[in-house]
């Protein structure tokens, strides 16, 4: 009797793993442009969760992980200078609201429509987007999502306050003429494995 209760609560402890997915290189891309030139970065340590079962979908990255194309902001966003001890990285936290369509025998791509709430800074978003899922030889998911995402008017204003602090007192810049835009293009794609552990 022992031996056939080890046996279910294994058979069903592997059942339930195998419907989980997970990776750690996960690639995050934003955009944004202003009136003096593009900025983009680019992070590609972010871990995301992936369950079949319930359709939660996480994901996680570090501020400090995101590397500009524009080497002095780099220097800059990953100086002391810039205080992001307080919230220190990004989180996606949502469901697959559609994941009972989703066919891990099927090799077609498919949507998942994922709705969660995007935690950048202190700064929360309801974000509803559709999510395009390939499903590779050996159980590798192909997932790749784009959408917009759109900052207050007092983030903007938080925004400008920082570099006014920031740059030197002797350059007269009016900071309010960098004209930071309030659209953030966000492009997600990771390569995700059967989490096994």
């Amino acid at each position: 009797m022992r031996i056939s209760l080890f046996i279910l609560f294994f058979h069903l402890t592997f059942t339930l793993c195998a419907q989980e997915f997970y990776t750690r290189t996960a690639h995050v891309h934003v955009k944004s442009d202003n009136r003096i030139k593009s900025i983009e970065a680019d992070n590609y340590q972010v871990i995301a969760f992936l369950s079949l079962e319930s359709g939660d979908i996480r994901f996680e990255g570090l501020l400090r992980s995101f590397e500009f194309r524009l080497g002095a902001l780099d220097r800059v966003y990953n100086s002391r200078n810039i205080d992001i001890s307080e919230y220190p990285s990004i989180l996606f936290e949502g469901k697959a609201i559609n994941i009972d369509e989703f066919d891990l025998n099927s090799s077609k791509t498919q949507t998942l429509r994922v709705k969660g709430n995007l935690f950048i800074w202190d700064e929360k978003r309801v974000t509803e987007v559709d999510v395009n899922v390939i499903v590779r030889p050996g159980n590798i998911l192909d997932v790749v999502s784009a959408f917009n995402m759109r900052i207050e008017e007092q983030s903007v204003d938080k925004l400008n306050q920082l570099m006014r602090d920031r740059l030197p007192k002797s350059i007269n810049i009016n900071t309010s003429k960098l004209g930071v835009s309030r659209d953030i293009e966000v492009d997600v794609k990771m390569k995700m494995g059967l989490k096994n552990w």
